[in-house]
């Protein structure tokens, strides 16, 4: 007997209904879920215990977050407002409150602020915001000369800055690396707890000497400075180094106008460098001076750098708190006549400080 094979459609028969993928069944999709929830444990443990990163990592942020929201010149009035730039040497060569002391003793009542930086000489941001929250300076005084302007976007370069942006996404980055230290120094520092409590007792001490802050973490001498035989093989003691001039750029453009715009006066000052280190530098360096004054609105005071014995060092590049004086009260020696001719400044600020900060949000974009 025959039997009626039925006809199939090769189109419908033998072909199982397509799905599309759902999340839940996608590896791709539990990866991102897994990045994610990584991110944000990294990123809140990181937010919640801010002590567990380095010395310098924590001054850095605690010193930024002032700047971004404190006060910076608590009362100014009648006060010259003066702030002073530069990297680690400036973090702990320059007390304010023993340039205030000195400043108010010759009469000319100042409150300064160290806005020194470890690791870097960043100075245009912090600025600008201090600017735009009314707490802009009547003196400024910078160290280091910056580079020029960062590399510009086009079409195979679209991030500026992307270290700032690798800062922003990732602020944690340094979490393992800050935490094995951390665990491994706490024993010296008398456990994990007195660690933690330390460093935070380091950043509120920096706040409340305005900026200031002693670089003992890199001392390992006797009471915190160096022996009179100290030396480096990197040591060039026959060799003057001198500052180059900025190039024009669209930062210096930017920190000229910022300066014009809220009347600011700005000085280049001496650094300062161990003795044997380098070699005694001329009393004034005539050509960075004549090119600031033609690129920029800054003038120059006094020489290259001093020279300090090894004594009042706490390791081979910082000063300790003696070495601090000394550089502190030269430079107040150094800026002392150009105090009296910004005496009436502080008093300007207090008015001037809300009316120009709308009109001035443009000249400083």
């Amino acid at each position: 007997m025959e039997v009626e094979t039925p006809v199939t459609d090769p189109v419908t028969t033998g072909i199982a209904e397509a799905k599309p993928p759902s999340f839940g069944s996608s590896s791709a999709g539990w990866t991102l879920l897994f990045a994610l929830a990584i991110w944000l444990l990294a990123f809140f443990f990181y937010r919640a215990a801010p002590y567990l990163r380095s010395g310098s990592d924590v001054i850095f942020s605690a010193k930024l977050r002032w700047e971004r929201k404190g006060d910076v010149f608590p009362t100014g009035m009648g006060k010259t407002r003066l702030l002073i730039f530069g990297d680690s040497k400036v973090l702990a060569g320059f007390m304010p409150r023993e340039f205030d002391r000195l400043a108010a003793a010759a009469g000319d009542p100042v409150e300064s602020f160290n806005s020194g930086f470890p690791g870097m000489d960043y100075f245009l941001p912090p600025l600008k915001t201090l600017c735009r929250r009314g707490q802009a300076p009547d003196v400024v005084l910078m160290t280091l000369v910056w580079s020029g302007d960062p590399p510009k976007r086009d079409i195979f370069h679209f991030i500026s800055d992307d270290h700032a942006v690798i800062q922003d996404l990732f602020p944690f980055r340094n979490l393992p690396r800050d935490l094995t230290a951390y665990l491994m120094n706490a024993p010296a520092h008398g456990g994990l707890l007195n660690s933690y409590r330390d460093a935070r007792e380091a950043a509120s001490r920096m706040v409340a000497d305005r900026g200031y802050y002693l670089i003992r973490e890199q001392s390992h001498f006797p009471l915190g400075r160096l022996p009179d035989d100290f030396h480096l093989a990197s040591d060039t003691p026959a060799r003057v180094i001198l500052r180059q001039a900025p190039v024009p750029s669209a930062q210096l453009r930017s920190f000229n106008r910022v300066l014009r715009q809220y009347h600011i006066r700005c000085f280049y000052v001496p650094r300062y460098m161990r003795q044997g280190e380098v070699a005694s530098p001329p009393a004034f360096n005539r050509a960075f001076a004549e090119a600031l004054e033609r690129n920029s609105s800054c003038r120059l005071l006094g020489p290259e750098y001093y020279l300090y014995p090894n004594r009042d060092f706490s390791d081979q590049t910082h000063a300790n708190a003696e070495g601090a004086r000394l550089y502190t009260r030269a430079l107040f020696d150094l800026v002392k006549p150009e105090l009296r001719s910004s005496a009436a400044a502080g008093a300007r600020q207090s008015g001037a400080g809300a009316a120009s900060g709308k009109g001035s949000e443009d000249a400083l974009q």
